[in-house]
Order: structure tokens, then sequence, then C-alpha cells
């Protein structure tokens, strides 16, 4: 039961103190100078009071939104601080379970891909040996070809987002772009994905699949959140964008075993920003990938990273001039390879843009499968081929290699990754350019012996060239963790940290990292990225939406001029609400108008007609808070100096009333810098430019983001 309190209170706002309570201040600060009453609704509860105040804007002479008030910075509080609601001890078991069963969950999934992955190589194998060499070779690329265009066929009929890495899509979900990139988070997407995944690296195309595993492990947890035991933790955005954060580190550590790896690369290569406190939910989820990843693949069923055995005197820090070296050319090279994918592609898309997606697939698989059968080592699983590269033996002690193979090996797959990267099928990148990096490498190590004699061991320069050539791609300084997680040894740890590092700082100077690059190639919406015809010394006022021309509510807007909003709308989440004379009261989500429009049409009884108050939804409980700050005095009569009066009234029949009563709001004068550092840190759907408290405008995401409304995209 609830019930609603009339009269006037007077609260008076101050700071937050270190522990996130209101703190009395003797003056409002960030409050609009021309108005000192402010309204707000309490409603009473079995918790207690409910508090939600609105504000009409800032002081008209503020040029940026410099000055934040208490209560902007307690919803930033909220937004970004912790999740895990005070004393509820059975909402933290739930997040537990949750990331637990996230991490297990995918790493299973992702091992029955893969074993289905290992049983097509293996029978196409088979196959090619029983039918002879020049039946087997034909059947062998036949075979191919044939798998690969099964790939994207896949994608085309389930779901064409289930195309490429998948994490060019995480980056610009979990920059903010939620709402609008949700449907590659469907459970199409995911038997897409897989499906494709299995036929494109059964078919023997050279692409990896911890990107695909990324976005495996997304679409689990996002269908995790349909489940009424976790539909709780999904209501909270913060929290659900922290928890696919965490099932990006999930897909990477179920690749190779590398929970803490995982987790950074993630941080580093998918985030925008970082949550410290969500550092532990993306461990939590990955260890426990990485524990079945462990349990799983030690078992004879697939191919599995195997560990080095070093000695001390194999990875010599006398040699760290020479691993320097290898790291500078490597990040070159990763410039280099970034440069051939969004070559390739554009050339496709400038001079062949309605090529038929089965021709593209068939020719690059066509010329895949035929240069990898009479190369044996070609046809190897990846890892397979990586576990021979980190040898410490002698380059005539391997399995497969000589010197032709080692010479062709990292040339050719450079050329195969590059073509098939921007194919319409699933593809990752990070595998091939372990492998690519690891030939290079160990091509490098094996000059140097040459040239210095039996002190250069190759094998360390393989493992050295293998994390700084993937650096160089990705521009992830957390390749060093993985590759020492992978190979269960730290020896190499100073040679990698410094190649690695000369990796990234090299690359850099040249080109974005691959993900970055794939971001802009597909045109996604990306918020680090500024659009190309935004400034950051352009103001809001030259890049907003008049108000005149935006959707836009009243308190007492009638039902049928809600629904033709609705309707003319569509893809409109956040509608603004003002008054009369155009101040901004707040905003309302298309949800909550659908709910009140449904309550409406169901003949509820209304309340008594001409009031209007601020329903409170979804709000805060304050009650703490705000204890010993409200008085009650007579309605209508206004505060001393330094608070806030307002007068609560009794239930309204408005369908209209702001469930956001407090919505981010600048100037028209603040800075489109400013507005995107807004953006990046809060994450708003849009920010309301007001003046003197008018609403005058709206800024989008879009309209600072890259991606999308974009006149002129970049080349």
């Amino acid at each position: 039961m609830s019930s609603k309190i009339t009269g006037t209170l007077e609260v008076d706002y101050g700071l937050l103190d270190s522990m996130g309570n209101l703190a009395r201040h003797p003056t409002p600060v960030g409050t609009r100078a021309s108005e000192s009453s402010q309204q707000i609704s309490l409603e009473e509860t079995e918790s207690g009071l409910r508090l939600a105040p609105y504000d009409t804007g800032f002081d008209a002479n503020e040029r940026s939104y410099g000055s934040v008030s208490p209560r902007d910075a307690y919803r930033c509080w909220n937004a970004l601080g912790s999740c895990t609601p005070r004393g509820s001890l059975m909402y933290l078991l739930r997040l537990v379970c949750f990331l637990t069963l996230l991490g297990v969950t995918a790493a299973l999934f992702i091992f029955a891909v893969d074993l289905a992955v290992h049983g097509l190589e293996e029978l196409r194998m088979k196959i090619s040996r029983l039918a002879g060499r020049f039946a087997g070779y034909i059947l062998y690329v036949v075979s191919g070809v044939a798998l690969c265009l099964l790939s994207t066929f896949w994608c085309a009929v389930l779901s064409t987002e289930a195309e490429g890495s998948g994490l060019p899509q995480m980056k610009s979900i979990l920059s903010g772009f939620y709402d609008k990139m949700r449907s590659a988070l469907e459970l199409r997407v995911l038997f897409a994905k897989a499906l494709g995944l299995i036929c494109a690296i059964g078919g023997g195309l050279p692409v990896g699949w911890e990107g695909p595993n990324v976005h495996i492990a997304c679409i689990i947890a996002h269908q995790f959140y349909r489940l009424g035991v976790f539909k709780e933790l999904c209501t909270d955005r913060a929290l659900r964008l922290q928890t696919l954060a965490a099932a990006c580190a999930v897909g990477l550590a179920s690749s190779f075993g590398a929970p803490l790896g995982g987790v950074l690369y993630s941080i580093e290569t998918i985030a925008s920003f970082y949550l410290v406190q969500a550092f532990w939910k993306g461990v939590l989820s990955a260890l426990s990938g990485a524990i079945v990843y462990e349990l799983l693949y030690t078992t004879p069923l697939v191919e599995a990273f195997e560990g080095t055995n070093f000695d001390a005197s194999d990875v010599s820090r006398t040699q760290t001039l020479l691993y320097a070296i290898l790291g500078a050319l490597m990040g070159v090279l990763g410039a280099l390879f970034i440069r051939c994918v969004r070559s390739i592609y554009e050339l496709r898309m400038r001079h062949y843009p309605g090529t038929n997606r089965y021709f593209l697939v068939g020719v690059v698989a066509l010329f895949a499968s035929a240069l990898q059968y009479p190369f044996r080592l070609f046809a190897l699983d990846p890892r397979a081929t990586i576990n021979d590269l980190f040898k410490a033996v002698p380059l005539y002690q391997t399995d497969h290699f000589g010197w032709t193979e080692l010479i062709l090996m990292p040339i050719i797959k450079f050329i195969l990754v590059a073509l098939s990267i921007g194919l319409p099928l699933p593809a990752g990148v990070f595998v091939p350019s372990f492998l690519i990096g690891a030939g290079f490498g160990r091509l490098y190590g094996e000059l140097m012996r040459v040239v210095f004699g039996n002190a250069i061991v190759p094998g360390s320069y393989a493992v050295v060239g293998a994390a700084a050539f993937t650096a160089g791609v990705t521009r992830a300084l957390s390749c060093a963790v993985i590759i020492f997680e992978v190979t269960g040894q730290i020896r190499h740890l100073v040679p990698v940290l410094i190649s690695v590092l000369l990796a990234v700082i090299v690359g850099n100077a040249f080109n974005r990292s691959l993900y970055e690059t794939l971001v802009l190639m597909k045109h996604l919406p990306y918020m680090p990225i500024l659009r190309r015809d935004r400034s950051p010394e352009m103001t809001a006022r030259e890049i907003m939406h008049p108000i005149e021309g935006e959707p836009h509510l009243f308190p007492d807007s009638e039902p049928q001029h809600i629904k033709g909003i609705l309707e003319k709308f569509p893809n409109r989440l956040v509608f603004p609400v003002i008054d009369a004379n155009g101040y901004l009261l707040g905003a309302i989500s298309r949800k909550e108008i659908v709910d009140r429009l449904q309550h409406v049409l169901e003949d509820v009884p209304e309340p008594i007609a001409g009031h209007r108050t601020l329903v409170l939804l979804d709000a805060a409980d304050l009650s703490e808070n705000i204890e010993g700050l409200v008085d009650e005095t007579p309605s209508g009569e206004h505060s001393s100096k330094g608070k806030r009066t307002a007068t609560v009234l009794e239930p309204t029949s408005s369908l209209v009333v702001p469930c956001d009563v407090s919505p981010i709001v600048v100037t028209s004068y603040s800075l489109v810098r400013q507005l995107h550092f807004l953006f990046v840190m809060l994450m708003p759907s849009m920010i309301y430019v007001t003046e003197r408290g008018k609403l005058v405008g709206i800024v989008e995401r879009e309209d600072v983001a890259y991606g999308y409304r974009e006149p002129e995209q970049t080349s």
C-alpha cells in the first residue's frame, strides 16, 4: 500500500559525502538562478519515503556543465557505482550465480563448436587420403569451398549480424548503443554464428574463433536476462553493460584458457572506459570459463595449446636489442596488415559493391583450399602449428617445418587472413595473428641463429613474435599476459613486454587498431570516435535539433495526440516533457507512456481531475539521506534563501508525467567536447539543451558519435 502526502516541502540540497550520502549545505549547487522553487513528489511506501526532484535547467550565465548539482551527482553515483543494493545478500548471490553460469555455459558451448570444427577437419583429411592423391586433392578443395559457401549461407538466412568478428559490435554496444545494436544479441544470431564458424574454419579458411566466441558469450548473457531468476539484474542498465563486458572476457578465456589475459584484453579492445568495480565480475566469469577449458581441453578430443619449456639461458637478456627490433618490425607488419584489410574491403565496396556473397567466399575458399592441401603444414589446426613454432628445438627437429615452409607459411597466411577478414561470414583475427606472428618470429630467430650461432633459441623469438604481431594488430598490451598464460612460463617476461610495447607504439604511429578500423569500415555507431563533421570547439546550439521539430509532450497531452507522436516516431525511446511556457519538466520513456495508455484504455477509474503532480517511478530510496531535511510549510509559501520549495498535490489524471525528472541538461553554449565526455562516461540516449530553463533543443548520441547520419564517411 502506498499513499500520497500533500503539503509543502523544503529541501536543503548539499554535496555527497565520501559514502555517497547527501550532506547538508547552505546553498544549492548547480541550480537555476532564475527560480528558487522546485516541484517534488513524495510517496509513502512500506520501505519509507521516496523523493523525486526535477530541474528545469542550469544557470543561463554558465557556458558549460562544469557546475553539477548534488542530485545529478547522486544519479551519476547510482549509475556508475556498485549495482548491488545495500544489505541484499540474495541479490549478490543471484549475481554470482549469473556470472558463474555464464562462464560455464559459454565455455561448454564454445567447446562444442570447437569439437565440431575438429571433426570436420579430420573428416576432410581422412576422405582425401582414402581417395588417393589427385582425387583426394579435388575432394579436399571441393569440400572446403562447399563448407565455406554453407557458412555464408547460414549468415544470409539466419542473420547477417553474425558476419565478421563480433568484437566491433560489442565495442559499439558497450560504448552506449545497446538499444540500437541489440539485434546483434538475438538468439538466431547465436545459431548463425556457431554454424557459420564451424563451416568456415572446418572448410579451411584461416579465420580465428576468439571474436566469434566473444559474440557467442555475449548472446548467451543477453539470453540469460530473460530467465525469471535473473530478470531483476537486467533492469539495471549499468549492471547489464558490466555483465556483457564480463561475457567478453569469458569468450576470450574460453578460447585460450587465459582468464586474466581475457579480462584485460576485453578491457583494452572493447571497453570505452572501464569501471574498476566491475573487474571482479569479469574475473569470476572468465575464471569459470577457464576452469571448464582446462577440464575439457586436457582430453584428446581437440587440439590445445602446449606450454613451453625454455631454460634460463634460452631467453637471454643480452639479446634484448634483438627482441626490441623484432617488436618494432611486428608493429610495422601489424599496421601493414590493418591497411591491407581496409584496402581490400574498400576496393571491393568501391568497384564491386554488388558482388554476390557466394562468389566472393567461393573465390577465397578455392584459393585457400588449393594452397593448403599441397602443404600439410597449412592444413594443420593453427594451435598445432603454433606449438611446433614455439618449440625450443632446432628447425630440422620440428615435425612439419623446413626452410621452405617457414618462409612461405607466414607470407601466405598473411595474405589469406587479410582476404578472409572482410568476407560475409564469422571470422576472428586473434589466432591467425598469433600464428602469423609466431611464423615471422621463428623465421627471424632462425636467421639470427645463422648470424650469431647456437646461443640463439629461435623458439623464444616465435613466442615474442606471436605476442608482438598480435599486439601490433589489436593494439592490446594484454597480449603479453595471454602469451604468459598460454605458454605457462614467464622466463620471456622482459622480451615479450618490450616487444609488445614497441609494437603498439609503432603501430599507433601508422593507423588505428584493427577493431576500430572494422568499426569504421562497417559504419557502426561508436562513441569515442567523433563524427568528421563535428569539431570539439563547436557549441551545443550548432549541432542540436531544435525542439520545434522534435517530438515532445505536455503534461496535459491528450491520448490521441500521444498515440500520434508514438506512431510518428517509432524509434524514439524517450520523450521530453515541457510545460506551456517551454520549461523542461523531465523526460518519460516510451514504455511508460504505453503502459499508461493501456491503463486508460482499460477504463481504470481516474483520480480527482484538475490536479497534476509527478508520479514517482523507479526512484531511488532516499529516506535515509533526507531524514531531517524535510519540513512541512503552508502551501504556496516560499522557502528561505538556499532552499527550494515545492507543493505536492494529489494524484493527477495526466498521462504525461516524467519518470526521469532529472535528465542531463546543458546550456546552448556547452562545447561539443563536453557533450562528448558526457555521452562517453554517462551513456545517456540524449542530452537536453536549455536556455534559462526553457528547452530549446536536443542532442542525441548519433549527433556526436561516428556511425549514424554522417554525411561523409571516412575513407
